[in-house]
């Protein structure tokens, strides 16, 4: 019977002293060789990893400040309900029309008279004109700004 001395399961594997010239020669341990170090490859995931979770973190961060300046719309928008459920008037709103909001020793009027309808002779009877508003769907009041005016009609 031939010697088991040199036979192996691993065909480029030869025993001998010198296994480090027999590992050399495995395509296994070669490839083992020529992979980066674990240390390396950790580093490296960790740069990515990074990465993403701050781009995450900044899509939050927007995300976050648009729910606050909504949250800061609404507030304003019901705080305005509230001045307005107490001003006297004497008509039904209706919705979407442009109705403008008075002040005069802490009583609120709402008119659709504009401060600039009033006569220049004549002063406004319901004092100063503190916002120029109109009724959404869900029973606020938004305030009217200049830009606003052509978006709704």
């Amino acid at each position: 019977m031939a010697s088991n001395k040199h036979r192996s399961t691993f065909p480029y594997y030869e025993q001998s002293n010198s296994n480090m010239n027999a590992r050399e020669q495995n395509p296994i341990w070669k490839a083992v060789r020529d992979i980066t170090p674990i240390e390396t490859t950790k580093e490296a995931s960790l740069v990515v990893m990074e990465h993403h979770a701050n781009r995450q973190i900044d899509s939050l961060k927007k995300q976050a400040a648009l729910l606050v300046e909504q949250a800061t719309e609404i507030q304003s928008r019901v705080r305005l309900a509230h001045l307005v459920s107490t001003a006297k008037y004497s008509f039904t709103p209706i919705m979407l029309k442009e109705y403008y909001l008075y002040e005069r020793s802490g009583k609120y009027r709402l008119t659709l008279i504009a401060p600039e309808e009033w006569s220049a002779h004549k002063d406004c009877p319901y004092g100063e004109c503190v916002a120029r508003v109109r009724q959404l769907g869900d029973s606020t009041w938004e305030e009217v700004i200049e830009s606003d005016e052509s978006e709704v009609s």
